[in-house]
């Protein structure tokens, strides 16, 4: 049976405990405890119930997006566009956002100077969630950070009790 990586604190419906715990971690491993920015960025990102909503909102807000461009160009600039491109841009940007501060008190996110250089890399991270290929990659950056075992509480866990 196929095991994955799983953090021992992850639930989709967090609890006070959960989220203590992610609150704490974030507080200890901070950006300067990893080799670029974008490290501590993918490490932050490794709740796999956060990382659902980030995927969710992207396919939703690249969809509304591709509605968006339609609309302009069969109806120019309307009201109805504008609204689409702000439901696009909740989906995207802010329902990624609001899942920090579900998850882990909003300690787990990128500052607004970051936009740009974390862009590619969240994205990549919501196609590997998608796409089933987040747990190798993840077992690559244990190897290159193994602290990220403890401070996730990662174990191996059979893969349709993760699902459950």
């Amino acid at each position: 049976m196929k095991t994955i990586l799983w953090p021992k604190y992850s639930t989709f419906i967090p609890t006070r405990q959960s989220r203590s715990f992610h609150i704490r971690r974030n507080s200890i491993y901070t950006p300067d405890k990893f080799e670029t920015y974008n490290d501590w960025f993918y490490f932050i990102h490794l709740d796999p119930h956060a990382r659902m909503i980030h995927a969710f909102g992207m396919v939703v807000g690249t969809f509304l997006y591709f509605i968006s461009f339609y609309k302009f160009i069969i109806f120019g600039l309307t009201w109805n566009l504008f609204f689409t491109i702000l439901m696009a841009a909740f989906f995207f940007f802010f329902l990624p956002l609001i899942s920090h501060y579900i998850y882990d008190g909003g300690g787990a996110k990128s500052t607004p100077d970051k936009f740009l250089p974390t862009f590619l890399p969240v994205i990549h991270i919501n196609l590997m969630t998608l796409s089933g290929k987040f747990d190798p990659w993840l077992r690559d950056f244990v190897k290159k950070y193994p602290f990220t075992i403890e401070a996730w509480g990662l174990e191996e866990k059979a893969l349709k009790k993760t699902l459950l």
